[in-house]
């Protein structure tokens, strides 16, 4: 009877085991889903994503992130005068080539020497009327800026730089229906800037 119940006893543990090893281990716990970030908001101006149209200002915008803030702004500010030069220079070249192919003579190499020369002085305008109207400094280190220019203070440097280059040989390039054209141009389609599309 001993013998039995160790025998009993035996076989009862040995069930014992064999039950636990053919178990199923516990399922592991699922994991949490992870809360995805959303996508960084980038910190843009409105004035730079949207730049305003004026009929009698020429709208710059100029970007940059240097080494400290006021280097910065300072450029930022200086590529905007240099957006509205490049505006100023793009239109006015236009303009003259479309004017010259229509009035001028295909083989006047004064007629395209004038034309260049003007339109290559418009870069090199002094922008002293341009105003700073807008300076944004983003989280990220960007400084943005906006820039404007009177329309009126382009026609009148235009005109000046006709009458410096006007030679009597020239005299069938009327510059004041040039000007006239340029006047037109601008009042029909306004200047406006390319440097923030990049980001849109």
């Amino acid at each position: 009877m001993k013998k039995t119940g160790i025998v009993l006893s035996i076989l009862l543990v040995a069930m014992l085991l064999a039950s636990c090893a053919s178990a199923p281990p516990p399922a592991a716990p699922a994991p949490e889903p992870v809360a995805e970030e959303p996508p960084a908001r980038r910190d843009l101006p409105q004035f730079f994503l949207n730049p305003p149209v004026y009929e009698d200002q020429i709208v710059g915008l100029g970007m940059a992130k240097m080494s400290s803030d006021s280097v910065s702004r300072q450029t930022a500010v200086a590529r905007a005068r240099t957006d509205i030069a490049f505006q100023m220079n793009t239109r006015v070249e236009a303009m003259l080539t479309d004017y010259f192919q229509e009035g001028g003579s295909g083989d006047d190499t004064q007629s395209i020497t004038f034309v260049e020369s003007i339109s290559k002085q418009i870069t090199n305008i002094d922008l002293k009327n341009a105003k700073t109207v807008e300076v944004y400094a983003a989280v990220d280190g960007n400084w943005f800026a906006m820039v404007t220019y009177p329309v009126r203070e382009l026609v009148t440097e235009v005109e000046n730089l006709f009458e410096r280059n006007e030679s009597a040989a020239f005299a069938e390039f009327k510059s004041d229906e040039a000007l006239r054209r340029l006047d037109a141009s601008l009042e029909d389609k306004p200047l406006t800037t390319t440097a923030n599309e990049d980001f849109e």
